[in-house]
């Protein structure tokens, strides 16, 4: 339970610092990414340092474990490419509207790759869940999803599908451990594919990215330790309380405009994730 609040505040949290990096701040993203990977590999060195805390819990590591760390490492450059450029673009309420649906996703893949997890409700909750988010869409008698909405459905699909594969891993990496490696090898692949000039940020900028850095710590290594003691299922449960927070404060104090119709599917979905982690796998 605890895991999943504090990963529920670094979710909140890391969302409402990037989008302010990215559009207000304009940071472009090709300097931002390979940054903030950066700093988020120092972090968790720097913590794991000070702990003691391991990168491997079983030594009894088989060909498997490589399989599925390039497999995360290969999803989590791509949702990541997606995932900051739909931010950048996207309100926070259309943001978080499209987030909210990951744990559905991560579920119905349970479902289907986890044999114990497995559960008609699923998929009746799944169906409903997507035509709640289509009728959000619905403008003038067509649906409109635009390039970056698109972008941010693949990224939340992805994310899904990593989500499984570290739960795999965690059987041989500690949370932090798995966290680190995968950092450091975000980080590489993002400095080849964007070769960032750092010099175009700023001290303040830093500041922002430390920032933003010290959420997502929160939110996947506190995540990664609900995967490990209580299960992906309850975890995601339990981090419904974020994109709740981000929905409140994207009113309350950001002043975005909402209307009726995003009101029913953003409930809509959040009603169907729930039952889904409730009742689904009873």
């Amino acid at each position: 339970m605890i895991s999943g609040i504090i990963a529920s505040f670094g979710f909140a949290g890391a969302v409402l610092v990037d989008k302010y990096i990215l559009s207000k701040r304009k940071i472009p993203q090709s300097v931002y990414i390979p940054t903030l990977f950066m700093m988020l590999c120092l972090l968790t060195g720097i913590i794991m340092t000070i702990s003691g805390i391991p990168i491997f819990s079983s030594l009894n590591l088989s060909p498997i474990y490589l399989v599925a760390f390039i497999g995360m490492i290969t999803l989590a450059v791509a949702w990541n490419i997606y995932y900051y450029q739909a931010i950048a673009k996207e309100t926070v309420q259309e943001f978080d509207l499209i987030m909210a649906l990951k744990p559905l996703f991560t579920v119905l893949l349970a479902w289907i790759f986890f044999q114990t997890e497995r559960s008609v409700v699923v998929f009746g909750l799944s169906l409903l869940a997507t035509i709640a988010v289509a009728y959000a869409h619905f403008r003038h008698n067509r649906f409109y999803f635009d390039t970056y909405v698109q972008h941010l459905i693949l990224a939340v699909i992805l994310m899904a599908l990593e989500a499984l594969i570290i739960r795999v891993l965690l059987e041989a990496f500690t949370p932090f451990g798995i966290y680190f490696l995968r950092t450091i090898f975000i980080f590489a692949t993002m400095h080849f594919i964007y070769k960032p000039n750092y010099n175009k940020l700023s001290k303040i900028d830093y500041n922002y990215i430390f920032m933003a850095a010290v959420f997502g710590i929160m939110l996947m290594v506190a995540s990664y330790y609900g995967y490990q003691s209580q299960g992906v299922v309850v975890t995601t449960l339990v981090m419904l309380l974020g994109p709740l927070m981000v929905e409140l404060y994207s009113v309350i104090v950001l002043k975005e405009k909402t209307n009726l119709k995003k009101v029913i599917s953003f409930s809509t979905v959040m009603a169907c994730v729930t039952l889904a982690e409730i009742i689904g796998f009873k």
